[in-house]
């Protein structure tokens, strides 16, 4: 999801939308996401989770970093859509948009995978568990759904939010776009209807998990939990991106839309302070449960949800603040952050293995350890070989099919 990083200027008029543009900062922002899984599953590892009192409370929350994830997924893979939407142009060519998202995930995921299978480091179960992990359909298994890479099934989730994005792209700009005559919208009334369109989704996301619990409350193994793992149950997070994708491509043809989002975000620390704050009320105040447990059904919604207003809260002054406007933006935008925010799929894939070798290492059973030494070495290790990843597996596969899909024709209109 990487593209040559531009500064993105909000002092004129209206600015040419792009669908090749970038957002200074949101690198640093994926690489918070990854450290934030990190912290997640170090204190889950060495047991502090479990042992501390407001820090145990607050590590097992910390698997936050998925949601935020899905709503930079939303807002950089819908974002090319809505700006040739509103240009009247085609959209990015499905079968392509596939190939390329099927590359970005698939290649460095094997190498991890079968490594780690090779060695020891990680297990499934048999022919069917090695094919299920291999093809990331094991969250659709209840009895594999967290074998193999046991975070991977985030991958899964995200191979499905990319299969269907073109289709949702697609049926929103048939409805939105023109008039039951054939006049085309102004962009407004589009962008008006495409947020609804987004609230929609968000809504079939509650739908679907509160069928699904009536089917099959939350029990081990069970269909009501592991459908928690599906798209379809994410499709709120995925969609708060998507609407934050609507919005800025709007401020671009529209000089008071941009005015008005840019003096919403001008005070970056307010809304990272709202951030917090969820993240603190959620995590403290809504007595969910620690570790792999679940709490009521309502409960595990809310947090669902709040889990979606904290990564807004992150993600929108990125886009819309003026970039190195402030100190925080400067930081996320400062070379380092961005480095790590690149290769940060790698750091994903291969942080649960550091943690496992520093076990090994120190002798430390299953949840037990000390929780820094945990958490650096799984930062630091996964990093080292991530770049190694990105440079050697993700940057000469993601090459190789820009260079196989220029041939590829463009759809029209």
């Amino acid at each position: 999801m990487t593209s040559t990083p531009t500064t993105a200027g909000f002092d004129t008029v209206a600015t040419v939308p792009s669908d090749r543009r970038w957002f200074e900062g949101l690198d640093g922002i994926r690489f918070i996401a990854a450290f934030l899984v990190i912290v997640h599953h170090a204190g889950f590892s060495s047991g502090a989770t479990f042992r501390w009192d407001l820090g145990g409370l607050l590590f097992t929350r910390m698997d936050i970093g998925v949601a935020i994830f899905f709503v930079l997924s939303g807002f950089l893979l819908y974002r090319p859509f809505v700006v040739a939407q509103f240009a009247a142009t085609a959209p990015p060519a499905t079968v392509s948009f596939w190939i390329r998202r099927v590359v970005r995930i698939f290649p460095a995921y094997w190498v991890a995978l079968l490594f780690l299978l090779a060695i020891g480091t990680i297990s499934v179960d048999g022919v069917r568990g090695f094919l299920l992990s291999f093809t990331l359909t094991h969250v659709y298994a209840p009895d594999y759904a967290v074998s193999g890479l046991t975070q991977s099934w985030t991958l899964a989730t995200e191979l499905g939010f990319y299969l269907a994005l073109p289709l949702i792209a697609a049926g929103a700009r048939r409805l939105t776009e023109r008039h039951g005559d054939g006049r085309h919208r102004t962009i407004n009334r589009q962008a008006l209807l495409l947020l609804a369109a987004c609230a929609v989704l968000a809504a079939s996301s509650f739908v679907f998990r509160a069928v699904m619990f009536r089917l099959s409350p939350y029990e081990l193994d069970s269909w009501g939990t592991v459908s928690r793992l599906w798209t379809p149950s994410y499709l709120d997070i995925f969609a708060a991106g998507m609407a934050l994708a609507v919005v800025s491509v709007w401020a671009e043809h529209r000089p008071l839309v941009r005015d008005a989002t840019s003096a919403a975000t001008g005070r970056v620390w307010q809304w990272w302070a709202v951030a917090v704050f969820v993240f603190w009320f959620l995590s403290t105040q809504l007595d969910l449960a620690r570790g792999l447990d679940l709490a009521s059904f309502e409960r595990e919604m809310i947090r669902q949800t709040l889990y979606g207003v904290v990564g807004v809260a992150l993600v929108a002054p990125v886009v819309f603040a003026r970039p190195g406007s402030t100190p925080g933006l400067r930081f996320l935008a400062w070379r380092p952050m961005a480095w790590l925010g690149v290769v940060s799929y790698g750091i994903y894939l291969w942080h649960q293995a550091v943690l496992s070798w520093t076990h090994d290492l120190f002798g430390w059973p299953d949840l037990s350890g000390n929780f820094l030494v945990l958490l650096v070495s799984a930062t630091v290790g996964s990093a080292a070989i991530a770049g190694v990843s990105h440079r050697l597996v993700e940057e000469p596969a993601s090459q190789y099919a820009r260079d196989r899909l220029r041939s590829f024709p463009r759809r029209r209109p």
